[in-house]
């Protein structure tokens, strides 16, 4: 069994080498050639798999290591018989770090509260009831837009758009679509925004393309920069706005969900899938021998020193700090000596941990019950 995988699957190669002959591409670079001979596909969101890439092909079983499934023409798949499987729910964990450390660095630096504004959430998948639900146990202010969502969950509190864009900190999950009856494409557009209180924080951390960048570099200029942006997600990829680039606070290349644990579940969840497609019994024990454990095992912070919200900031960036995205990214970007720097910086990518995989270790009942609400361990 011939076996196609995209070179940024981590571990793909010692998990499905027992299965057939594994053979890694450039996700972004995928031909119909490459493929045409292949039993198994196995893709990130980079790669558009349509009737185009797979037309003729051998290919009976495609997985995307990502919750993400906009780039996957299902239909085809269905109506040629093609098995197919995702991994919803794999990075979730990793996107919320992203956010939480997004709104760190926004308060170490600048000086911005959070934890007592107003916050929205646009979007309740996988991720997004991730994002609220930790804020939620952090005691904010939440809500939530999401459509689709609202008459099937009735815990969450749901609201308008227009309400949803006028918190102070709003954080973008939703999917990219273009046609049904809520389509998601330029639907942040300079009507919403416009609705944003000065000193408001973008979080934009789903898929490019939802929010509308001409309008958001409009209104930034409106409040005379009083808006705060932190973008991972961007119109055109692999293509940067530069104009966009140069005035928000946090830029990095599509990584939020590229935790090494996320990133990991991802292929596993696919192994796992492809292994039942096949007939198969479970090759490995458990996940746990196939997901890494973090690199720092434990914090131990000072007590009565520093505010809550300073206590949880640090620790957030002992475990991952967005900004060394952002530098290493603006920093290639100056140099330019890559031919597809956004590409590159994903394949190259410098491996960070979950939240998830440190314990703090704290007097204080606030202190640990903000981390503990964060997703980190607690004694």
């Amino acid at each position: 069994m011939k076996i196609i995988a995209d070179e940024n699957m981590p571990n793909v190669e010692k998990l499905f080498s027992a299965l057939g002959k594994v053979e890694l591409v450039s996700g972004r670079d995928l031909s119909p050639d490459m493929v045409k001979d292949a039993d198994v596909l196995l893709v990130r969101s980079v790669t558009k798999v349509t009737e185009s890439l797979l037309r003729g092909s051998s290919v009976r079983f495609v997985g995307s290591a990502t919750i993400g499934v906009d780039h996957i023409d299902q239909e085809y798949l269905e109506k040629n018989n093609i098995a197919f499987s995702s991994a919803p729910g794999c990075n979730a964990q990793a996107v919320a770090d992203y956010v939480l450390s997004g709104l760190s660095h926004l308060y170490m630096n600048k000086g911005i509260k959070w934890l007592d504004k107003k916050i929205g959430v646009l979007g309740f998948g996988n991720v997004g009831q991730t994002v609220y639900n930790r804020f939620k146990a952090m005691g904010c202010d939440v809500c939530v837009h999401d459509p689709f969502k609202v008459q099937e969950i009735k815990a969450a509190n749901f609201v308008s758009l227009d309400e949803l864009m006028a918190c102070d900190v709003i954080s973008l999950h939703a999917p990219l679509t273009d046609t049904g009856p809520y389509p998601t494409k330029d639907m942040i557009a300079l009507d919403q925004l416009n609705r944003l209180p000065a000193g408001a924080v973008v979080i934009s951390a789903g898929r490019g393309g939802v929010i509308n960048e001409s309008d958001l570099m409009v209104r930034h200029k409106e409040l005379q920069g009083n808006l705060h942006l932190v973008m991972d997600v961007w119109k055109g990829e692999p293509n940067i706005n530069q104009d966009l680039l140069s005035i928000v606070d946090i830029a990095t290349p599509h990584i939020a969900g590229y935790s090494k644990q996320g990133r990991e579940k991802g292929t596993w969840m696919i192994y796992e899938a492809l292994q039942a497609f096949l007939g198969l019994e479970n090759q490995n024990s458990s996940a746990s021998e196939a997901i890494s454990a973090g690199c720092l095992s434990a914090l131990n912070l000072v007590d009565g020193i520093l505010s809550s919200e300073e206590m949880l900031a640090r620790s957030v960036h002992a475990i991952y700090d967005v900004a060394r995205d952002d530098v290493r990214l603006r920093s290639k970007y100056r140099e330019n000596k890559e031919n597809n720097i956004f590409d590159w910086l994903r394949k190259h990518y410098v491996e960070r941990d979950e939240l998830n995989t440190c314990t703090v270790h704290h007097a204080e009942k606030q202190v640990l019950s903000l981390c503990k609400a964060a997703s980190f361990l607690t004694n």
